[in-house]
């Protein structure tokens, strides 16, 4: 991987990404909790939830990146890579994106069964889709706005921060970061797998805007699939009602739809591979990882960590409670 040149560039650090990544997290938790408690008490509906999800990414996931690179007067365009991408790179990561999704989906019905089995899952909760209207505004706050910002924290700062390890360990931690951030025991090990991919595209593109359409493509199907099953429990009417977990369906029905689902994911997962191995030969050479700085030849010191460590603390007890939820609920 080629090193930038400019000695005098100023990048994101390991201590600046981790201290970074905490406050983030500890908003999104309290500020989350916050408000949608407040319009929980005041029967929320879908496009107030909508909103309410658009205006909390933006703020809190947005913001902070923000501040943080202006405040040490980094250089945005730079440090978060606002390249120009190849219109042959961008098709190959849409088609790794889509293709990418039935695996996506395949990683997360196979970790739901297995949960099942401890418990009942507990699904994350997002509100009906049912007009056009709320389409629109569902694919401007949870596909848009989510693309930008988490890509703008994760791909523009903290990824680059990591980078004083190798673009290898960079891709996989800002990765693992990402799917932790999520908070969600249920899609843990799908959106990990996510995170490290949008990383992948991005170093290898050495652009941003390769990671936000990876992003948006994800969101928007996963978005479109929920519009979608609304529109057809609406069409069969009330009388048909979708199965809630896993213990729900019948175990010939479920070995079944597994079944298919496997067949579907192994069909795309050969798609996916011609994508990332053309992606990788146009690519080839592109990749860019920065320069270390002064102080950054030694290893992470427990101060560089300490965030991180405080961070991961926080996700484990929220995961934990999670799956005591779970097994309290089976």
């Amino acid at each position: 991987m080629d090193l930038y040149d400019d000695e005098q560039q100023r990048w994101p650090t390991v201590l600046g990404s981790n201290s970074l990544y905490l406050i983030v997290l500890v908003l999104m938790i309290v500020i989350s909790s916050t408000v949608f408690g407040l319009f929980m008490l005041k029967d929320m509906n879908t496009e107030r939830w909508l909103i309410a999800t658009l205006i909390m990414e933006a703020v809190v996931i947005g913001i902070p990146p923000l501040i943080y690179l202006l405040a040490s007067r980094m250089d945005i365009k730079h440090v978060a890579r606002i390249n120009r991408v190849r219109g042959m790179e961008l098709l190959l990561v849409l088609g790794m994106a889509v293709f990418g999704y039935a695996i996506v989906a395949f990683i997360n019905a196979v970790w739901y069964s297995i949960l099942s089995r401890i418990g009942s899952p507990v699904q994350p909760a997002f509100p009906p889709i049912k007009t056009g209207r709320q389409y629109i505004l569902a694919i401007i706050a949870m596909a848009a706005v989510p693309a930008l910002v988490e890509e703008f924290l994760f791909r523009g700062v903290i990824l680059r921060g990591y980078e004083r390890f190798g673009a290898r360990k960079a891709i996989v931690a800002s990765g693992v970061l990402f799917g932790l951030l999520h908070l969600n025991l249920v899609n843990l090990p799908a959106i990990i797998f996510l995170g490290i991919m949008i990383s992948y595209v991005v170093v290898r593109t050495n652009s941003i805007l390769s990671g936000i359409l990876y992003h948006f493509t994800q969101n928007f199907l996963s978005i479109s699939l929920l519009f979608f099953q609304e529109y057809v429990q609406g069409y069969l009417g009330d009388g048909v009602t979708a199965q809630q977990s896993v213990e729900q369906i019948p175990p010939e029905l479920l070995a079944g739809a597994m079944a298919i689902l496997g067949i579907i994911a192994f069909f795309c997962l050969g798609l996916f591979a011609a994508c990332v191995a053309s992606f990788n030969r146009i690519t080839h050479g592109k990749e860019r990882v920065r320069n270390l700085m002064f102080g950054e030849m030694k290893g992470p010191s427990i101060k560089d960590m300490l965030p991180a460590i405080a961070a991961g603390g926080i996700v484990i007890a929220y995961l934990c409670a999670e799956v005591i939820t779970m097994i309290r609920g089976a």
